[in-house]
Protein backbone atom coordinates (compact mmCIF):
# COMPACT_ATOMS: atom_id res chain seq x y z
CA UNK A 1 0.00 0.00 0.00
CA UNK A 2 1.06 3.58 -0.56
CA UNK A 3 -0.45 6.93 0.39
CA UNK A 4 0.24 10.03 -1.66
CA UNK A 5 -0.62 13.46 -0.25
CA UNK A 6 -1.52 15.23 -3.47
CA UNK A 7 -2.52 18.43 -1.64
CA UNK A 8 -3.18 19.62 1.91
CA UNK A 9 0.18 18.51 3.29
CA UNK A 10 1.80 21.79 4.40
CA UNK A 11 -1.28 23.95 4.55
CA UNK A 12 -4.79 24.15 5.96
CA UNK A 13 -7.32 22.95 3.39
CA UNK A 14 -7.27 21.68 -0.16
CA UNK A 15 -7.16 18.03 0.88
CA UNK A 16 -6.58 15.56 -1.96
CA UNK A 17 -5.15 12.27 -0.71
CA UNK A 18 -4.65 9.11 -2.76
CA UNK A 19 -4.60 5.72 -1.01
CA UNK A 20 -3.63 2.72 -3.16
CA UNK A 21 -3.46 -0.99 -2.46
CA UNK A 22 -0.71 -3.31 -3.69
CA UNK A 23 -2.98 -4.11 -6.67
CA UNK A 24 -2.99 -0.43 -7.76
CA UNK A 25 -6.65 -0.07 -6.77
CA UNK A 26 -7.24 3.04 -4.72
CA UNK A 27 -9.48 5.84 -3.55
CA UNK A 28 -9.28 9.57 -2.98
CA UNK A 29 -9.89 11.28 0.33
CA UNK A 30 -11.54 14.64 -0.46
CA UNK A 31 -11.04 16.81 -3.52
CA UNK A 32 -11.05 20.39 -2.31
CA UNK A 33 -9.77 23.80 -3.30
CA UNK A 34 -6.41 24.83 -1.86
CA UNK A 35 -7.31 28.48 -1.36
CA UNK A 36 -3.74 29.47 -0.54
CA UNK A 37 -2.50 28.22 -3.93
CA UNK A 38 -5.68 29.28 -5.75
CA UNK A 39 -5.33 32.89 -4.58
CA UNK A 40 -1.83 33.06 -6.09
CA UNK A 41 -3.49 33.14 -9.52
CA UNK A 42 -7.21 33.80 -9.09
CA UNK A 43 -9.65 36.04 -7.24
CA UNK A 44 -13.33 36.94 -7.51
CA UNK A 45 -13.09 38.54 -10.97
CA UNK A 46 -10.12 36.57 -12.25
CA UNK A 47 -11.16 32.94 -12.61
CA UNK A 48 -10.13 29.90 -14.68
CA UNK A 49 -11.68 29.76 -18.14
CA UNK A 50 -14.78 27.59 -17.98
CA UNK A 51 -14.23 26.35 -21.52
CA UNK A 52 -10.66 25.22 -20.77
CA UNK A 53 -10.94 24.45 -17.09
CA UNK A 54 -8.81 21.27 -16.92
CA UNK A 55 -6.15 22.74 -19.19
CA UNK A 56 -5.83 25.86 -17.03
CA UNK A 57 -5.76 24.15 -13.64
CA UNK A 58 -3.31 21.46 -14.78
CA UNK A 59 -0.95 24.05 -16.25
CA UNK A 60 -0.93 25.92 -12.92
CA UNK A 61 -0.43 22.68 -10.93
CA UNK A 62 -3.68 23.22 -9.02
CA UNK A 63 -5.02 19.69 -9.61
CA UNK A 64 -3.23 16.31 -9.69
CA UNK A 65 -2.28 14.48 -12.89
CA UNK A 66 -4.45 11.41 -12.53
CA UNK A 67 -6.93 9.69 -14.84
CA UNK A 68 -9.96 10.80 -12.83
CA UNK A 69 -11.47 13.65 -14.82
CA UNK A 70 -14.59 14.08 -16.94
CA UNK A 71 -14.13 13.07 -20.57
CA UNK A 72 -16.28 15.97 -21.80
CA UNK A 73 -13.71 18.41 -20.33
CA UNK A 74 -11.05 17.03 -22.72
CA UNK A 75 -9.21 15.16 -19.99
CA UNK A 76 -5.64 14.20 -20.98
CA UNK A 77 -4.52 10.59 -20.72
CA UNK A 78 -1.88 10.50 -17.99
CA UNK A 79 0.76 7.85 -17.48
CA UNK A 80 -0.87 6.72 -14.25
CA UNK A 81 -1.73 3.15 -13.25
CA UNK A 82 -3.94 3.89 -10.24
CA UNK A 83 -7.54 2.76 -10.61
CA UNK A 84 -9.56 5.11 -8.42
CA UNK A 85 -12.62 3.20 -7.20
CA UNK A 86 -14.30 6.03 -5.26
CA UNK A 87 -13.82 9.53 -3.84
CA UNK A 88 -14.75 10.09 -0.19
CA UNK A 89 -16.05 13.59 0.65
CA UNK A 90 -15.67 14.20 4.37
CA UNK A 91 -17.92 17.28 4.49
CA UNK A 92 -19.44 20.13 2.50
CA UNK A 93 -16.73 22.78 2.88
CA UNK A 94 -15.10 23.98 -0.34
CA UNK A 95 -11.57 23.23 0.84
CA UNK A 96 -12.61 19.56 0.93
CA UNK A 97 -15.09 19.23 -1.93
CA UNK A 98 -14.81 22.39 -4.03
CA UNK A 99 -13.39 20.71 -7.15
CA UNK A 100 -15.74 17.73 -7.46
CA UNK A 101 -17.21 19.15 -10.67
CA UNK A 102 -14.05 18.08 -12.50
CA UNK A 103 -14.29 14.41 -11.52
CA UNK A 104 -15.59 11.72 -13.84
CA UNK A 105 -19.21 10.84 -13.20
CA UNK A 106 -18.17 7.16 -13.36
CA UNK A 107 -16.19 7.45 -10.11
CA UNK A 108 -18.67 7.14 -7.20
CA UNK A 109 -18.70 9.94 -4.63
CA UNK A 110 -18.98 8.49 -1.13
CA UNK A 111 -20.47 10.75 1.58
CA UNK A 112 -23.18 11.10 4.21
CA UNK A 113 -26.75 11.92 3.23
CA UNK A 114 -26.43 15.31 4.96
CA UNK A 115 -23.38 16.22 2.88
CA UNK A 116 -25.20 15.17 -0.28
CA UNK A 117 -28.15 17.34 0.74
CA UNK A 118 -25.94 20.38 1.33
CA UNK A 119 -24.12 19.90 -1.97
CA UNK A 120 -27.47 19.50 -3.74
CA UNK A 121 -28.68 22.82 -2.31
CA UNK A 122 -25.48 24.61 -3.33
CA UNK A 123 -25.75 22.99 -6.76
CA UNK A 124 -29.00 24.86 -7.35
CA UNK A 125 -27.33 28.24 -6.79
CA UNK A 126 -25.49 28.31 -10.14
CA UNK A 127 -22.03 27.07 -9.13
CA UNK A 128 -18.95 27.21 -11.36
CA UNK A 129 -18.19 24.14 -13.49
CA UNK A 130 -15.48 22.94 -11.06
CA UNK A 131 -17.96 22.94 -8.13
CA UNK A 132 -20.93 21.23 -9.79
CA UNK A 133 -22.36 18.10 -8.26
CA UNK A 134 -24.81 17.60 -11.13
CA UNK A 135 -22.91 17.45 -14.40
CA UNK A 136 -23.92 19.83 -17.18
CA UNK A 137 -22.15 18.30 -20.15
CA UNK A 138 -19.75 20.39 -22.22
CA UNK A 139 -18.84 19.90 -25.88
CA UNK A 140 -16.66 21.43 -28.56
CA UNK A 141 -18.11 24.55 -30.14
CA UNK A 142 -19.56 24.28 -33.65
CA UNK A 143 -18.97 27.98 -34.27
CA UNK A 144 -16.19 28.26 -36.85
CA UNK A 145 -14.90 31.40 -35.14
CA UNK A 146 -14.35 29.58 -31.82
CA UNK A 147 -11.26 27.43 -31.36
CA UNK A 148 -11.97 23.70 -31.28
CA UNK A 149 -10.30 23.24 -27.88
CA UNK A 150 -12.77 25.60 -26.20
CA UNK A 151 -15.81 23.90 -24.67
CA UNK A 152 -19.36 25.20 -24.43
CA UNK A 153 -22.30 24.07 -22.33
CA UNK A 154 -24.66 21.87 -24.36
CA UNK A 155 -27.18 21.68 -21.44
CA UNK A 156 -27.29 17.89 -21.46
CA UNK A 157 -26.92 16.22 -18.07
CA UNK A 158 -25.15 13.07 -17.00
CA UNK A 159 -26.05 11.15 -13.87
CA UNK A 160 -23.23 11.03 -11.39
CA UNK A 161 -22.60 7.87 -9.37
CA UNK A 162 -23.27 8.47 -5.68
CA UNK A 163 -22.78 6.16 -2.71
CA UNK A 164 -24.81 7.30 0.30
CA UNK A 165 -26.04 5.01 3.05
CA UNK A 166 -29.69 5.19 4.17
CA UNK A 167 -30.78 7.68 1.50
CA UNK A 168 -32.31 5.35 -1.08
CA UNK A 169 -35.44 7.38 -1.86
CA UNK A 170 -34.35 10.92 -1.06
CA UNK A 171 -32.45 11.63 -4.28
CA UNK A 172 -34.17 9.20 -6.62
CA UNK A 173 -33.72 10.07 -10.29
CA UNK A 174 -31.04 12.73 -9.75
CA UNK A 175 -28.06 10.37 -9.40
CA UNK A 176 -27.06 6.79 -10.08
CA UNK A 177 -26.91 5.08 -6.67
CA UNK A 178 -24.03 2.69 -5.97
CA UNK A 179 -23.90 0.22 -3.08
CA UNK A 180 -21.02 0.56 -0.65
CA UNK A 181 -19.75 -2.99 -1.20
CA UNK A 182 -19.32 -2.26 -4.91
CA UNK A 183 -16.95 0.62 -4.17
CA UNK A 184 -14.26 -1.38 -2.39
CA UNK A 185 -13.53 -5.12 -1.98
CA UNK A 186 -12.84 -4.85 1.77
CA UNK A 187 -14.74 -3.32 4.64
CA UNK A 188 -15.53 0.42 4.51
CA UNK A 189 -17.08 2.39 7.38
CA UNK A 190 -18.34 5.97 7.20
CA UNK A 191 -18.21 7.37 10.73
CA UNK A 192 -19.99 10.69 11.42
CA UNK A 193 -18.01 13.27 13.40
CA UNK A 194 -18.82 16.63 14.98
CA UNK A 195 -17.66 19.65 12.94
CA UNK A 196 -18.93 23.11 12.06
CA UNK A 197 -21.14 21.75 9.27
CA UNK A 198 -23.78 19.04 9.43
CA UNK A 199 -22.90 15.69 7.86
CA UNK A 200 -19.15 15.72 8.49
CA UNK A 201 -17.63 12.23 8.65
CA UNK A 202 -14.44 10.25 8.99
CA UNK A 203 -13.61 7.12 6.98
CA UNK A 204 -12.27 3.75 8.07
CA UNK A 205 -11.12 1.37 5.30
CA UNK A 206 -9.31 -1.97 5.22
CA UNK A 207 -6.46 -1.75 2.71
CA UNK A 208 -4.26 -4.82 2.25
CA UNK A 209 -3.24 -5.86 5.78
CA UNK A 210 -3.91 -2.54 7.50
CA UNK A 211 -6.72 -0.21 8.57
CA UNK A 212 -6.63 3.33 7.14
CA UNK A 213 -8.52 5.92 9.19
CA UNK A 214 -9.06 9.45 7.82
CA UNK A 215 -10.48 12.00 10.25
CA UNK A 216 -11.48 14.72 7.81
CA UNK A 217 -12.15 17.83 9.93
CA UNK A 218 -13.58 17.38 13.40
CA UNK A 219 -14.10 19.07 16.73
CA UNK A 220 -14.32 17.50 20.18
CA UNK A 221 -17.64 16.42 21.62
CA UNK A 222 -19.10 18.81 24.24
CA UNK A 223 -17.95 18.83 27.83
CA UNK A 224 -20.41 17.91 30.59
CA UNK A 225 -21.03 21.62 31.23
CA UNK A 226 -21.72 22.29 27.55
CA UNK A 227 -24.01 19.26 27.35
CA UNK A 228 -26.39 20.97 29.74
CA UNK A 229 -26.64 23.93 27.36
CA UNK A 230 -27.32 21.64 24.41
CA UNK A 231 -30.01 19.79 26.30
CA UNK A 232 -31.88 22.91 27.43
CA UNK A 233 -31.34 25.15 24.39
CA UNK A 234 -31.25 22.74 21.46
CA UNK A 235 -32.86 19.54 22.72
CA UNK A 236 -31.80 15.98 23.52
CA UNK A 237 -31.80 14.74 19.90
CA UNK A 238 -29.56 17.56 18.72
CA UNK A 239 -27.25 16.90 21.67
CA UNK A 240 -26.75 13.37 20.34
CA UNK A 241 -25.40 14.80 17.07
CA UNK A 242 -22.74 16.77 18.95
CA UNK A 243 -21.37 13.53 20.45
CA UNK A 244 -20.40 12.08 17.08
CA UNK A 245 -16.65 12.57 17.51
CA UNK A 246 -16.75 10.71 20.82
CA UNK A 247 -18.66 7.88 19.10
CA UNK A 248 -16.18 7.87 16.20
CA UNK A 249 -13.22 7.35 18.55
CA UNK A 250 -15.01 4.55 20.35
CA UNK A 251 -15.97 2.74 17.13
CA UNK A 252 -12.51 2.98 15.57
CA UNK A 253 -10.84 1.68 18.72
CA UNK A 254 -13.28 -1.25 18.97
CA UNK A 255 -12.92 -1.99 15.27
CA UNK A 256 -9.14 -1.98 15.41
CA UNK A 257 -9.09 -4.16 18.53
CA UNK A 258 -11.37 -6.73 16.89
CA UNK A 259 -9.31 -6.99 13.67
CA UNK A 260 -5.85 -6.94 15.27
CA UNK A 261 -4.44 -5.08 12.26
CA UNK A 262 -2.03 -2.11 12.21
CA UNK A 263 -3.70 1.29 11.93
CA UNK A 264 -2.68 4.22 9.73
CA UNK A 265 -4.21 7.48 10.98
CA UNK A 266 -4.45 10.35 8.47
CA UNK A 267 -5.33 13.19 10.80
CA UNK A 268 -6.05 16.91 10.65
CA UNK A 269 -4.00 19.36 12.73
CA UNK A 270 -5.56 22.74 12.03
CA UNK A 271 -5.19 24.27 15.48
CA UNK A 272 -1.88 22.82 16.68
CA UNK A 273 0.04 25.82 15.32
CA UNK A 274 -2.19 28.46 16.90
CA UNK A 275 -0.27 29.98 19.79
CA UNK A 276 -3.08 32.15 21.21
CA UNK A 277 -5.98 29.72 20.93
CA UNK A 278 -9.41 30.17 22.46
CA UNK A 279 -11.37 27.67 24.52
CA UNK A 280 -14.80 28.85 23.38
CA UNK A 281 -17.57 26.32 22.84
CA UNK A 282 -21.12 26.76 21.53
CA UNK A 283 -22.41 27.41 25.05
CA UNK A 284 -19.96 30.30 25.49
CA UNK A 285 -20.86 31.73 22.08
CA UNK A 286 -24.58 31.54 22.90
CA UNK A 287 -24.13 33.27 26.26
CA UNK A 288 -21.95 36.04 24.80
CA UNK A 289 -24.45 36.70 21.99
CA UNK A 290 -27.35 36.70 24.47
CA UNK A 291 -25.55 39.19 26.74
CA UNK A 292 -25.03 41.64 23.87
CA UNK A 293 -28.45 41.31 22.21
CA UNK A 294 -30.37 41.53 25.51
CA UNK A 295 -28.67 44.89 26.19
CA UNK A 296 -29.32 46.25 22.69
CA UNK A 297 -32.30 48.42 21.75
CA UNK A 298 -31.42 48.76 18.05
CA UNK A 299 -31.32 46.54 14.97
CA UNK A 300 -28.93 43.55 15.24
CA UNK A 301 -26.99 42.25 12.23
CA UNK A 302 -25.41 38.82 12.82
CA UNK A 303 -22.79 37.16 10.63
CA UNK A 304 -22.57 33.40 11.16
CA UNK A 305 -22.26 30.32 8.89
CA UNK A 306 -25.81 29.10 8.25
CA UNK A 307 -24.51 25.66 7.21
CA UNK A 308 -23.46 25.37 10.84
CA UNK A 309 -26.95 24.55 12.09
CA UNK A 310 -26.00 24.52 15.77
CA UNK A 311 -24.84 28.15 15.48
CA UNK A 312 -28.01 29.07 13.61
CA UNK A 313 -30.11 27.44 16.31
CA UNK A 314 -28.19 29.34 18.99
CA UNK A 315 -29.07 32.64 17.33
CA UNK A 316 -32.67 31.47 16.98
CA UNK A 317 -32.74 30.73 20.72
CA UNK A 318 -31.35 34.21 21.44
CA UNK A 319 -34.10 35.69 19.26
CA UNK A 320 -36.71 33.76 21.27
CA UNK A 321 -35.36 34.94 24.61
CA UNK A 322 -35.03 38.56 23.45
CA UNK A 323 -38.45 38.65 21.74
CA UNK A 324 -36.95 39.23 18.31
CA UNK A 325 -37.22 37.52 14.93
CA UNK A 326 -34.18 35.85 13.40
CA UNK A 327 -34.43 36.98 9.78
CA UNK A 328 -32.77 34.85 7.11
CA UNK A 329 -32.17 35.37 3.40
CA UNK A 330 -34.29 33.13 1.12
CA UNK A 331 -31.19 31.05 0.32
CA UNK A 332 -30.42 30.38 3.98
CA UNK A 333 -34.05 29.64 4.82
CA UNK A 334 -34.21 27.16 1.92
CA UNK A 335 -31.10 25.43 3.27
CA UNK A 336 -32.66 25.15 6.73
CA UNK A 337 -35.86 23.66 5.30
CA UNK A 338 -33.96 21.23 3.08
CA UNK A 339 -31.83 19.93 5.95
CA UNK A 340 -34.95 19.44 8.06
CA UNK A 341 -36.31 17.10 5.38
CA UNK A 342 -33.07 15.09 5.26
CA UNK A 343 -32.59 14.91 9.04
CA UNK A 344 -35.83 15.33 11.05
CA UNK A 345 -33.71 16.27 14.06
CA UNK A 346 -33.33 19.70 12.48
CA UNK A 347 -36.99 20.23 11.58
CA UNK A 348 -38.10 23.44 13.24
CA UNK A 349 -40.47 23.16 16.17
CA UNK A 350 -43.58 25.34 16.14
CA UNK A 351 -42.16 27.70 18.77
CA UNK A 352 -38.92 27.99 16.76
CA UNK A 353 -40.78 28.79 13.52
CA UNK A 354 -42.65 31.57 15.34
CA UNK A 355 -39.34 33.41 15.87
CA UNK A 356 -38.19 33.13 12.26
CA UNK A 357 -38.72 35.50 9.33
CA UNK A 358 -37.43 35.60 5.75
CA UNK A 359 -36.09 38.86 4.30
CA UNK A 360 -37.39 39.71 0.83
CA UNK A 361 -34.11 40.61 -0.88
CA UNK A 362 -34.00 43.17 -3.69
CA UNK A 363 -32.78 40.83 -6.42
CA UNK A 364 -34.08 40.41 -9.96
CA UNK A 365 -32.51 37.02 -10.63
CA UNK A 366 -33.51 34.40 -8.07
CA UNK A 367 -32.77 30.69 -8.17
CA UNK A 368 -35.64 28.22 -8.13
CA UNK A 369 -34.70 27.43 -4.54
CA UNK A 370 -34.94 31.09 -3.49
CA UNK A 371 -38.28 31.54 -5.27
CA UNK A 372 -39.72 28.52 -3.46
CA UNK A 373 -38.46 29.86 -0.12
CA UNK A 374 -40.06 33.27 -0.74
CA UNK A 375 -43.35 31.67 -1.81
CA UNK A 376 -43.41 29.48 1.32
CA UNK A 377 -42.55 32.40 3.58
CA UNK A 378 -45.24 34.59 2.01
CA UNK A 379 -47.87 31.84 2.31
CA UNK A 380 -47.04 31.34 6.00
CA UNK A 381 -46.75 34.98 7.04
CA UNK A 382 -42.97 34.84 7.46
CA UNK A 383 -41.93 37.23 4.68
CA UNK A 384 -40.72 40.71 5.64
CA UNK A 385 -39.19 43.55 3.68
CA UNK A 386 -37.27 46.70 4.60
CA UNK A 387 -40.53 48.48 5.48
CA UNK A 388 -41.28 46.13 8.38
CA UNK A 389 -37.70 46.36 9.65
CA UNK A 390 -37.77 50.17 9.43
CA UNK A 391 -40.98 50.23 11.49
CA UNK A 392 -39.73 47.97 14.33
CA UNK A 393 -35.94 47.50 14.08
CA UNK A 394 -35.64 46.36 17.70
CA UNK A 395 -37.65 43.24 16.81
CA UNK A 396 -35.13 41.82 14.34
CA UNK A 397 -31.81 39.99 14.14
CA UNK A 398 -30.84 39.99 10.46
CA UNK A 399 -28.49 37.18 9.41
CA UNK A 400 -26.15 38.97 7.01
CA UNK A 401 -22.44 39.06 6.27
CA UNK A 402 -20.00 40.94 4.08
CA UNK A 403 -21.50 39.82 0.76
CA UNK A 404 -25.05 40.65 1.93
CA UNK A 405 -24.29 44.31 2.67
CA UNK A 406 -25.92 45.69 -0.53
CA UNK A 407 -29.25 44.21 0.62
CA UNK A 408 -29.12 46.42 3.72
CA UNK A 409 -29.10 49.58 1.59
CA UNK A 410 -32.91 49.33 1.46
CA UNK A 411 -33.10 49.90 5.22
CA UNK A 412 -33.32 53.52 6.41
CA UNK A 413 -30.05 55.14 7.46
CA UNK A 414 -31.64 56.23 10.72
CA UNK A 415 -32.27 52.55 11.51
CA UNK A 416 -28.79 51.40 10.52
CA UNK A 417 -27.11 54.20 12.46
CA UNK A 418 -26.34 52.84 15.93
CA UNK A 419 -27.28 49.26 15.03
CA UNK A 420 -24.83 46.50 15.95
CA UNK A 421 -22.98 43.87 13.94
CA UNK A 422 -21.96 40.58 15.60
CA UNK A 423 -19.09 38.69 13.98
CA UNK A 424 -19.74 35.00 14.76
CA UNK A 425 -17.62 33.31 12.13
CA UNK A 426 -13.93 32.61 11.57
CA UNK A 427 -11.32 35.32 11.28
CA UNK A 428 -9.65 36.45 8.05
CA UNK A 429 -6.69 34.18 7.33
CA UNK A 430 -5.76 35.08 3.75
CA UNK A 431 -4.60 38.40 2.32
CA UNK A 432 -7.73 38.50 0.16
CA UNK A 433 -9.97 38.06 3.21
CA UNK A 434 -8.06 40.82 4.99
CA UNK A 435 -8.80 43.13 2.05
CA UNK A 436 -12.49 42.19 2.22
CA UNK A 437 -12.66 43.19 5.87
CA UNK A 438 -10.90 46.50 5.23
CA UNK A 439 -13.64 47.19 2.70
CA UNK A 440 -16.23 45.95 5.18
CA UNK A 441 -14.94 48.56 7.63
CA UNK A 442 -16.13 51.24 5.19
CA UNK A 443 -19.65 49.79 5.16
CA UNK A 444 -19.83 49.80 8.94
CA UNK A 445 -18.40 53.31 9.21
CA UNK A 446 -20.66 54.70 6.47
CA UNK A 447 -23.83 53.75 8.36
CA UNK A 448 -22.57 54.00 11.94
CA UNK A 449 -22.92 50.27 12.64
CA UNK A 450 -21.08 49.20 15.80
CA UNK A 451 -19.06 45.97 15.40
CA UNK A 452 -18.78 43.26 18.05
CA UNK A 453 -16.26 40.44 17.67
CA UNK A 454 -13.90 42.46 15.52
CA UNK A 455 -12.24 45.86 15.75
CA UNK A 456 -10.20 48.06 13.44
CA UNK A 457 -6.98 49.48 14.86
CA UNK A 458 -5.39 51.78 12.29
CA UNK A 459 -5.21 49.50 9.23
CA UNK A 460 -5.20 46.28 11.23
CA UNK A 461 -8.19 44.01 11.87
CA UNK A 462 -8.43 42.45 15.32
CA UNK A 463 -10.78 39.50 15.85
CA UNK A 464 -11.72 39.10 19.50
CA UNK A 465 -13.37 35.68 18.93
CA UNK A 466 -15.82 35.73 21.84
CA UNK A 467 -18.68 35.01 19.43
CA UNK A 468 -17.04 32.13 17.60
CA UNK A 469 -16.01 28.56 18.46
CA UNK A 470 -13.65 26.68 16.18
CA UNK A 471 -14.86 23.66 14.23
CA UNK A 472 -11.54 21.91 14.87
CA UNK A 473 -10.10 20.05 17.85
CA UNK A 474 -7.63 21.95 20.00
CA UNK A 475 -4.04 20.75 20.33
CA UNK A 476 -4.74 19.11 23.70
CA UNK A 477 -7.95 17.48 22.48
CA UNK A 478 -6.15 16.15 19.41
CA UNK A 479 -3.34 14.74 21.53
CA UNK A 480 -5.90 12.94 23.70
CA UNK A 481 -7.70 11.58 20.63
CA UNK A 482 -4.52 10.17 19.09
CA UNK A 483 -3.38 8.66 22.39
CA UNK A 484 -6.77 6.95 22.73
CA UNK A 485 -6.69 5.50 19.21
CA UNK A 486 -3.04 4.33 19.51
CA UNK A 487 -2.28 4.30 15.76
CA UNK A 488 0.83 2.56 14.45
CA UNK A 489 1.45 5.26 11.85
CA UNK A 490 0.39 8.92 11.90
CA UNK A 491 0.17 11.02 8.73
CA UNK A 492 -0.62 14.69 9.50
CA UNK A 493 -2.57 16.75 6.94
CA UNK A 494 -4.52 20.03 6.99
CA UNK A 495 -1.79 21.54 9.16
CA UNK A 496 1.13 23.96 8.99
CA UNK A 497 2.92 22.37 11.95
CA UNK A 498 3.97 18.77 11.26
CA UNK A 499 6.74 19.17 13.84
CA UNK A 500 4.08 19.21 16.58
CA UNK A 501 3.27 15.59 15.72
CA UNK A 502 6.93 14.54 15.47
CA UNK A 503 7.68 16.00 18.92
CA UNK A 504 5.02 13.77 20.46
CA UNK A 505 5.09 10.55 18.46
CA UNK A 506 8.53 10.53 16.86
CA UNK A 507 9.11 7.84 14.23
CA UNK A 508 5.42 6.93 14.13
CA UNK A 509 4.88 10.16 12.19
CA UNK A 510 5.40 9.97 8.43
CA UNK A 511 5.20 13.46 6.93
CA UNK A 512 6.54 12.79 3.44
CA UNK A 513 4.53 13.45 0.29
CA UNK A 514 4.51 9.72 -0.50
CA UNK A 515 4.38 6.98 2.12
CA UNK A 516 4.97 3.33 1.21
CA UNK A 517 3.87 0.66 3.67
Amino acid sequence: MYIRILDGRDCIGGNKILVCSKNEEGFLLDFGVNFKKWSLYFEEYLKPRTGKILHDLLKLDLIPRLNIYRSDLLAPDFDSNERVKFVFLSHAHADHCGLIGLLSEQIPLLMTKETLALLSVMDQLKPSVWEQLTIRTRTRSEDEHVRTDVLVNDKKRRKRKICVENAENQFEGEFEPVELQRCWPNRVKILPVYHSVLGAAALCVEVDDAIVVYTGDLRASPTKEEEQFWRSALGEKRLALSKRTEQFVREVKDYRDSLKKPMVLIVEGTRVSRKADTTNDERTVFQNVLDVVSRTNTLVIADFPTKHLERLMSFLKVAQLCERYLTLTPKDFALLQYMGKIDPTWQLLEQEMQCLHVYHVGKIVLSKLEKEAIHFAKSNGLLVGPEQINERPTKYIIAAGYFDMPQLLDIDETVLNGSIYIHSTSEAYTEEQQMDYRRFKNWLARFGIKPHGLAFENDEIVFSKEFHASGHVSAQELENLIETLEPDIIIPVHTEEKSWFVERWGTKVLAEEEVYL
